[in-house]
């Protein structure tokens, strides 16, 4: 006899970063941001040549952002993993190319190898990612 209201068993997320995708164009990731300045942003993070893929996650993925919401990004790195010091590195290279932005910006930095991996959880915050994020790049 099955316990009702029992819940199912976790599932991990298909990977939405694996397949090459352009930079999403018109993107609209809640009030408050202009919307130019967030695509020349984008854009100058995207030309980097160690960014494999970028993914917007939280309240304004979701559509449920407001004018004060901060903008939750998760930048995953073409190296399979990034020592602290490199993944430091990394943080404070992409935050200077992203720029002002008239939000609060929340920027994850993994390798690919630890960002696959990571998704899988339901804890870690690369599985909010892979669950509810948005994927606004791949690179080829």
């Amino acid at each position: 006899m099955g316990i009702s209201g029992a819940t199912p068993a976790f599932q991990p997320p298909v990977i939405p970063w694996l397949a090459p995708q352009a930079l999403v164009a018109e993107l609209d990731l809640g009030p408050g941001l202009d919307g130019q300045a967030v695509e020349i942003a984008l854009q100058r993070l995207c030309a980097d040549a160690s960014v494999q893929a970028v993914l917007a996650f939280g309240s304004r993925a979701r559509g449920s952002g407001r004018v004060d919401s901060d903008l939750d990004l998760a930048v995953i790195c073409r190296e399979s993993s990034l020592a602290p010091a490199l993944k430091t590195e990394r943080w404070s290279h992409y935050r200077g190319l992203l720029g002002p932005l008239g939000c609060g910006v929340d920027l994850v930095v993994q390798g690919c190898a630890d960002a696959e991996r990571l998704a899988g959880s339901r804890w870690h915050v690369m599985g909010d990612v892979a669950r509810e994020g948005k994927v606004l790049y791949v690179a080829c």
